[in-house]
């Protein structure tokens, strides 16, 4: 069965998987529906804040856990390595994923009051990609800083790899601010809301454009 499946671009993908046609061989999309699924079979929402931070924390122990595959294939002893050369990463450390994380909460929030009082017509393309990037940045913004510390990589392979999830996360800001920019009018009663957000993302693009690391 592994074989199967194409090599997966992991930090290059948005995860977008309706919109692709390489479902049937991919992982991501394989191991993201069971994610899901798996939360819905003991009655949680996948995108409760919180059951999304458990996630979170799951993707950077899988890391983790690549990160000893890739060292060992290498032939490097992480074993032997002093606990000040492996760092802890703490995500809300770092800006970016702080307000990555801020924009997730206040999205979440408000697509919850859309589903109550009901998506208008015309608005359910917008409202899709509003749902679907919301939780792609915080996810993305998260892999990011994860990165920060990983020495493992040679430079410009990391270079690579930073710059693969900073287009992703780009993406999805971009996606969320039509969607935003579509709702304006047809949501009168909803403008602080989504101005408020529009706010955030505009941060975020700050931050990523002046520095991904800042503190």
């Amino acid at each position: 069965m592994a074989d199967k499946f194409i090599p997966p671009p992991y930090n290059y993908c948005d995860y977008r998987c309706s919109e692709c046609e390489g479902q049937e061989n991919c992982r991501v999309y394989k191991d993201d529906q069971e994610r899901v699924m798996d939360h819905f079979r003991r009655g949680e929402d996948p995108y409760d804040p919180k059951i999304f931070m458990n996630d979170i924390k799951e993707i950077f122990k899988n890391t983790e856990e690549m990160i000893h595959k890739c060292a060992e294939e290498e032939g490097i002893e992480l074993d032997q390595a002093q606990d000040e050369e492996m760092p802890d990463v703490n995500a809300e450390d770092y800006a970016v994923y702080r307000q990555a994380f801020e924009y997730f909460e206040r999205a979440h929030a408000f697509i919850k009051d859309l589903q109550r009082s009901g998506i208008p017509d015309g608005m359910q393309l917008p409202y899709e990609d509003l749902m679907w990037y919301h939780t792609l940045i915080a996810a993305k913004a998260g892999r990011l800083v994860s990165g920060f510390i990983d020495d493992l990589l040679e430079e410009d392979i990391r270079s690579i790899e930073e710059q693969g999830t900073i287009a992703v996360i780009r993406k999805g800001i971009k996606r969320s601010q039509a969607a935003l920019d579509n709702m304006l009018g047809e949501l009168p009663n909803n403008l602080e809301e989504i101005a408020g957000l529009l706010d955030i993302l505009g941060r975020i693009e700050r931050q990523l454009d002046t520095d991904i690391r800042g503190k």
